[in-house]
């Protein structure tokens, strides 16, 4: 959307993520998680990229970038309070994650895995966690550990460093590395939907891949277990 403009009507901008209707219960989660993250502003027809948001979709460079990425994860509160609970700097399994979600901050046990799946990623892109070969998550020390898109996906010489690589990343042109990257828990596995470019996906991509996107949302669905499929608790954030 931040290609075409910083002021959209809601028509505009659902159409911007590959939606053809306003009133879809996927648009509308996804308005209320950039609510969450503060990327938005603005009610009825008008809606108004953040001064965050704006950097966000046309950053001038990879670190004043990544600095309102991680603005945009301090916004989101119930994210920053598990950030900040956490220890830091050790490797952490992602169930001790999501079980301090629960008995710490109420988040209901049915969409934990969701909940946890959202946080992991969202803490890698902003450059404040790193996952490991083992899928363990290491938090870091905001005040030391910054991590700079220098940094980010580089190799260590010690045996399964954690390694993280931005989804915007690969607008550097350096490697081929996922510009485009969704996971869906179901029954037994995941869904993974992943693109991998040396280059940025052009603005006339997104709308398919929008398109994309919506479906496998409805095959999670038909294939998780029915205890979870019943719930349709989407209100966590979502980068």
């Amino acid at each position: 959307a931040g290609k075409y403009g910083f002021e959209h009507s809601l028509g505009e901008f659902a159409s911007y993520m590959g939606h053809t209707s306003t009133n879809s219960g996927a648009f509308r989660q996804r308005l209320a998680a950039m609510r969450d993250w503060k990327l938005i502003a603005g009610r009825g027809d008008n809606i108004s990229m953040t001064d965050v948001a704006r950097v966000i979709a046309l950053p001038p460079d990879d670190e004043t970038e990544l600095d309102a990425l991680r603005s945009a994860f301090k916004n989101c509160a119930i994210f920053y309070k598990l950030f900040e609970d956490m220890q830091k700097g050790t490797p952490l399994a992602r169930q001790g994650l999501g079980n301090r979600a629960v008995h710490a901050f109420g988040v209901s046990p049915s969409s934990v895995n969701k909940f946890v799946g959202s946080f992991v990623d969202s803490a890698v892109a902003a450059g404040i966690a790193l996952v490991d070969d083992n899928g363990q998550v290491t938090l870091l020390d905001l005040t030391t550990d910054f991590v700079s898109r220098a940094d980010v996906g580089q190799e260590s010489p010690a045996p399964q460093t954690p390694t993280a690589v931005p989804p915007r990343a690969a607008q550097s042109g350096r490697s081929a590395t996922p510009v485009v990257h969704q996971a869906w828990p179901i029954d037994g596995g995941t869904i993974i939907f992943e693109i991998r470019s040396e280059r940025p996906l052009p603005a006339s991509a997104y709308a398919t891949v929008g398109e994309v996107v919506a479906s496998l949302e409805r095959l999670s669905v038909t294939l998780a277990p029915a205890t979870s499929s019943t719930v349709a608790d989407e209100s966590e954030p979502t980068e």
